[in-house]
């Protein structure tokens, strides 16, 4: 067949590839395609043929040219090869699971995707994506596949590789030429096989503005005020997947002055911002957050950053550093604003102490955004779901005077829903119906998040 006239090297190196062939009539695809000196050997090579050549940018060609050289009806034993720091553009003669792998990586890197799955069925596998937080199907393949790269994956993890009855966690240092990945890994025994779950981190992400995160001019407003506090506690909530790391990275980076230590605990640590203290909990080593928040006060910071508040140890030394003049930011899983009070009270936080320090709470979401290309009605760009990147929906308390005193008071959820909505509160469905009249998302897609209003 005439598309192995061309070795994967060959084609690697000088950026060339087949892209189609049709009797005597071949069009090559390249990323140079200025290039007249690769032109001529190509035509040299294929005497007797009409050669044509057309551009292809580095991203589709890295993603082609593994696809083609990985073909399903082989499996290999050196798969399982090569170091650490895997170099996904590579392209391997003969291996066909590294390079379905390779493709993997790749594709979901052009499709912007925050996770990667690999699910075993009954009879074959699949592969899926996470693009702006749904999960879409991207292929198919068999069991045997499917347990090629696990296995390969694990390699690269440094996991136990015959090990298929306990669950591992890891990590895989990726590089595809300016785009550096962290690469976290799961994998864990189900009834038709190993499930992994790889969750992609650029390392060379920087954090957003605060100004492009999407928050409406009164929210923006309410935030500038918010981080001009010297102390106190400023709580971020909402469930996982909800945008809580970006939106305090933003915060971060807007305080990121020079005249101030900031520190933050994270995990993982998914923005690496420069003139910032980022620590990386590591639980099997003792490293949780609440043994590094203790550590941490000897390094005179001004300013916290608490990942997760995740029990009543952690939760009582934020509120004992807000406490101490330090300004603290800390992330909380509940629904909406309203609940992170009586979740710090649930932690066994006194109720005068959450008044004392609590100056803001934040509340969000993310929603799927409407695909500015077709309108909706869904393209190439949005892979055809008619949405397109996403937006954040959110709710803001301020915490005044008269609400500190309520909150010290010990109020109920419904004299301080009542006291929020006589003050013109504008709640996640508020916010959410701005952005519906505004044609940025669609009423279904605020259903599915936040479910019908009450």
């Amino acid at each position: 067949m005439i598309f192995n006239n061309l070795a994967p090297a060959y084609c690697f190196a000088n950026g060339i590839i087949i892209e189609n062939a049709e009797g005597a009539s071949i069009t090559f695809a390249m990323i140079d395609d200025t290039n007249a000196v690769l032109k001529n050997r190509i035509k040299k090579a294929y005497t007797g043929f009409q050669c044509s050549f057309k551009k292809i940018e580095p991203e589709a060609f890295n993603i082609k040219i593994a696809q083609l050289f990985s073909p399903d009806s082989r499996t290999t034993d050196h798969a399982l090869r090569e170091d650490q720091q895997s170099v996904i553009d590579k392209v391997e003669d003969d291996a066909p699971a590294i390079n379905f792998l390779n493709s993997i990586f790749l594709e979901a890197i052009s499709k912007h995707a925050s996770d990667i799955h690999i699910e075993n069925n009954c009879t074959d596998a699949s592969v899926y994506y996470r693009i702006d937080g749904i999960l879409v199907r991207a292929a198919g393949i068999s069991r045997e596949r499917a347990m090629a790269i696990t296995a390969r994956l694990k390699l690269l993890a440094n996991l136990n590789v015959i090990e298929c009855r306990r669950p591992q966690d890891g990590h895989i240092d990726i590089k595809t030429g300016n785009y550096p990945l962290d690469v976290r890994i799961s994998v864990v025994p189900a009834v038709w096989g190993e499930s992994v779950v790889l969750r992609l981190l650029n390392r060379a992400d920087v954090p957003l503005s605060i100004d492009s995160l999407g928050f409406s001019d009164q929210h923006l407003i309410l935030l500038q005020n918010i981080i001009t506090n010297t102390s106190g506690l400023v709580l971020v909530t909402g469930p996982t997947g909800s945008g809580k790391t970006t939106t305090m990275a933003a915060i971060l980076k807007k305080l990121n002055t020079g005249s101030t230590k900031i520190i933050s605990i994270e995990d993982p640590v998914e923005y690496r911002i420069e003139g910032i203290t980022q620590i990386q909990v590591h639980e099997e080593l003792g490293l949780t957050f609440e043994t590094m928040l203790r550590r941490i006060f000897r390094q005179d910071p001004d300013i916290i950053m608490v990942g997760e508040i995740r029990d009543s140890e952690t939760a009582e030394l934020a509120v004992r550093a807000a406490l101490t003049g330090h300004l603290v930011f800390a992330t909380l899983h509940t629904n909406n604003a309203c609940e992170a009070i009586y979740r710090l009270q649930n932690m066994g936080i006194p109720s005068f102490m959450i008044a004392a320090v609590l100056r803001a709470i934040i509340a969000q979401r993310l929603l799927r955004k409407i695909c500015l290309k077709c309108g909706g009605s869904g393209c190439v760009h949005c892979f055809d779901t008619g949405f397109s990147g996403r937006i954040v929906l959110a709710e803001f308390i301020p915490v005044n005077e008269k609400l500190r005193n309520m909150i010290s008071a010990g109020i109920t959820s419904g004299v301080l829903q009542k006291y929020l909505c006589e003050t013109g509160h504008k709640n996640l469905f508020d916010d959410a119906e701005e952005k519906v009249n505004s044609g940025i998302t669609a009423e279904a897609e605020v259903r599915r998040e936040l479910g019908e209003r009450t």
